[in-house]
């Protein structure tokens, strides 16, 4: 849609983290209209500008309880989904069925993996309409691009994925098939979302940090479909809490199947992201740090290659809440409707 009509986007999950952020992204867009946003549950409506602090002073749509039948008279061109797995699950096929014409940008994990099988093991639950699977879009951006232009569904990369995924993909030709590739990933504590429990309180948190999930963590079969990796592959992902609020810092090490000069590395992130807007690659030698993005829709990527040139350390940062989700979200829908890359969030 580049025609001189703001596309009207509606945003179901309004309330948490993520959807507050995509909130105040989508409110500075140039071409989008916020024609209506949900809360993903009960309670009673809340007004614009308590969702995010950037939003104080502006006016816009009240947050209403989910109601399926004003989401569809809102008429939109978009509906982002900052839902749990199993209401978009339900949701996506819902929206579709009523309004086949409708573009959707899934947050959740609920259209990220290509067989139903997995949701039950991986996720907890039987996916509901398997078939549109094969539809889904997995919205990697600067991977993706092309395909995502005649996308109805978009599949937004979990956050782990997008910070591990853009570090190892340039280089996946180069990498030993019976090396371990190890993803030693540290998030901030708002990539649980709005959790009460104790384990995530700041008592609990504050000079701490502790790894969780290893093995059973439901981004990794994620990441090994989008690397092509088989269930047996060697490939460990362990993640972190860290005792921050946001940000990804994901340390990978990676072996070659054989001697590579550091030059052959940099061409390879030259030719991966030399034009994409928002992805910074450090110079041969150099890693990010995660203060330079948080609170940006930004990824920094750098790597070392170690002696022997067979090894290398990437390392990638991203904001989990931005570049993880909702900047990410907003970057695909761009690519949906033919607006620059950018727009919104330069």
């Amino acid at each position: 849609m580049t025609s001189s009509r703001p596309c009207n986007v509606s945003v179901v999950g309004a309330t948490g983290y993520v959807g507050a952020e995509l909130v105040a992204l989508l409110a500075r867009h140039p071409g989008v209209a916020l024609s209506a946003l949900f809360s993903g549950s009960g309670g009673a409506a809340r007004p614009f500008a308590s969702l995010h602090r950037s939003l104080a002073g502006r006016s816009g749509p009240e947050v209403r309880p989910l109601d399926v039948d004003a989401l569809l008279e809102a008429a939109p061109d978009a509906v982002f989904l900052a839902t749990p797995h199993e209401t978009s699950a339900e949701l996506v096929p819902l929206l579709l069925d009523w309004e086949p014409s409708l573009r959707i940008v899934d947050l959740s994990g609920s259209f990220r993996l290509a067989h139903a099988d997995d949701y039950r093991g991986w996720y907890g639950f039987a996916h509901p309409r398997p078939e549109l699977l094969a539809e889904a879009v997995y919205g990697l951006t600067e991977w993706n691009g092309e395909a995502l232009a005649a996308a109805r569904i978009v599949a937004n990369p979990g956050c782990y994925p997008t910070s591990v995924l853009l570090g190892l993909k340039p280089l996946a030709t180069l990498l030993d098939p019976d090396a371990a590739v190890i993803c030693d990933c540290k998030s901030g504590v708002s990539g649980a979302g709005k959790r009460t429990e104790l384990a995530y309180s700041f008592a609990e948190l504050y000079g701490n940090l502790k790894a969780y999930g290893a093995g059973t963590h439901r981004h990794e079969p994620e990441m090994r479909q989008q690397l092509g990796l088989p269930a047996d592959a060697p490939f460990v992902f362990v993640p972190h809490l860290l005792p921050a609020v946001r940000g990804i810092l994901s340390t990978l090490h990676v072996a070659f199947g054989r001697a590579v000069a550091a030059e052959e590395l940099e061409e390879a992130f030259a030719e991966a992201y030399g034009r994409c807007p928002l992805i910074d690659v450090c110079p041969a030698g150099s890693l990010p740090e995660l203060n330079s993005v948080v609170g940006t829709p930004r990824a920094g990527i750098g790597f070392s290659l170690l002696p022997g040139s067979r090894r290398a350390v990437v390392v990638t940062v991203i904001d989990n809440l931005l570049k993880g989700a909702a900047s990410q979200a907003v970057q695909n829908l761009n690519r949906m409707f033919g607006y620059d890359e950018a727009a919104g969030l330069a």
